[in-house]
C-alpha cells in the first residue's frame, strides 16, 4: 500500500504520524524459521541483507510485516549511504561492518495464517506492538497521534525527508496509492525513470555526464528534465550495468537538445531532488540521490 502526496498535513485524532524513512521499503516474510525480504517491486532481496536474519528468532508466529531498510548517518537515515549495500547481492564482512542497516517496521498483514489487512491500521499496529520487541538491528516506528505538524517540523529541523499521516481506520490495499495515507515531504524529491542519458565534457567525455529522466502521465512518458549534479563514478558505472539502449526515444515528446542523446529502456528508477518543477517545464536544480531498485517504474507518475 502506496501513500498519496499531499502538501497539508491532515489534523484531528483519525490520523497517526510517522517519520518517513529515508530507505528502501520490503515486505518481510518470516515463516517457520526462514526470512524473506521482497523489494515492492516484487524482487527477492533476503542475499543483500544478511545481517536481519536474526529477526527470525525475535518473531515467535510466522508473520508478513512492511517495513523500511534505512542506513543511519549518525542518528538520521542515509540514503546516499544506503546505496553501498543495495546493489549487493552477497554482502562482503567488511561491507557489512562499514554500512550496517536497520529495519523499520510500521505494519503487520499476516500473523500466524490469518490476514490482518481487512483491520483498521490502529488494531494492527496494536498487534505488531504486541508481536516484536525492538532488537539491535530493528525496530517498530514510532508514531503520535494527531501531532503530524509538530513531526513534520522535527523533520525538517532535523533534514528528514518528511513524515507519512496514516487515518488509524485504514484498511490495507496491497498496490494501491490511498489517500488514507498521506505523505508530506520537507525536500521536493521523488522518484523519477531514466529514458535516455547525455555524454559528458572533459573527463567525461564519451561517458555518462547527464541522466535524462521522466514520468508516466497515463499511457504517455513525459521527459522531466535532465540531471547530472550528484553522480559519482561509482553510481556511473552501476548505471551503466542496468541501463539498456535502445534506438528510438522512449519518451512521448522530445524537446530540443544540445547533444545527441543515448535513449534507454525506461526500466530504472533514480530518485531525485530539486528546487522546483514548473507545471509547463522542466526541473531546475536537480540534484541525483540514488538508484531505486524497489520502484516500479511503470508506478512513477509526478507527485
Amino acid at each position: 500500500m502506496k501513500a498519496a502526496s499531499s502538501q497539508t498535513v491532515p489534523t484531528g485524532d483519525g490520523w497517526v504520524a510517522e517519520i518517513k524513512w529515508d530507505g528502501i521499503r520490503v515486505m518481510v516474510d518470516v515463516r517457520d524459521g526462514e526470512l524473506a525480504l521482497w523489494s515492492s517491486n516484487g524482487r527477492l532481496v533476503t542475499s543483500s541483507f544478511p545481517d536481519l536474519a536474526p529477526l527470525t528468532k525475535a518473531v515467535p508466529l510466522n508473520a508478513t510485516l512492511d517495513g523500511e531498510i534505512v542506513a543511519f548517518d549518525g542518528d538520521r537515515p542515509s540514503f546516499g549511504k544506503l546505496q553501498r549495500r543495495i546493489h549487493v547481492e552477497q554482502p562482503s564482512a567488511a561491507l557489512l561492518a562499514e554500512v550496517p542497516v536497520a529495519l523499520v517496521l510500521f505494519d503487520l498483514l499476516r500473523l500466524d495464517g490469518q490476514p490482518l489487512l481487512e483491520l483498521g491500521y490502529a488494531d494492527r499496529r496494536r498487534l505488531l506492538d504486541d508481536l516484536l520487541e525492538t532488537g539491535d538491528r530493528w525496530m517498530i516506528s514510532p508514531y503520535t497521534v494527531d501531532g503530524g505538524q509538530e513531526l513534520l517540523a522535527v523533520a525538517e529541523q532535523r533534514d528528514l525527508e518528511g513524515v507519512v499521516v496514516k487515518r488509524v481506520d485504514s484498511r490495507y490495499h496491497p498496490g494501491t496509492r490511498s489517500k488514507s495515507w498521506l505523505k508530506i515531504k520537507v525536500r521536493r524529491r521523488q522518484e523519477f525513470v531514466v529514458g535516455g542519458w547525455l555524454e559528458g565534457q572533459g573527463g567525461l567525455a564519451g561517458r555518462l555526464g547527464s541522466l535524462i529522466v521522466g514520468v508516466w502521465d497515463g499511457e504517455d512518458f513525459v521527459m522531466a528534465g535532465r540531471v547530472g549534479s550528484g553522480l559519482t563514478d561509482a553510481e556511473r558505472r552501476r548505471l551503466d550495468a542496468i541501463l539498456t539502449e535502445c534506438p528510438e526515444p522512449p519518451f512521448t515528446e522530445v524537446p530540443p537538445l544540445d547533444k545527441i542523446p543515448h535513449w534507454v529502456e525506461p526500466t530504472a528508477v533514480v530518485e531525485v531532488e530539486f528546487s522546483e518543477w514548473p507545471p509547463d517545464g522542466m526541473l531546475r536544480h536537480p540534484v541525483y540521490c540514488g538508484i531505486r531498485v524497489d520502484r516500479d517504474p511503470a508506478d512513477v507518475i509526478r507527485e
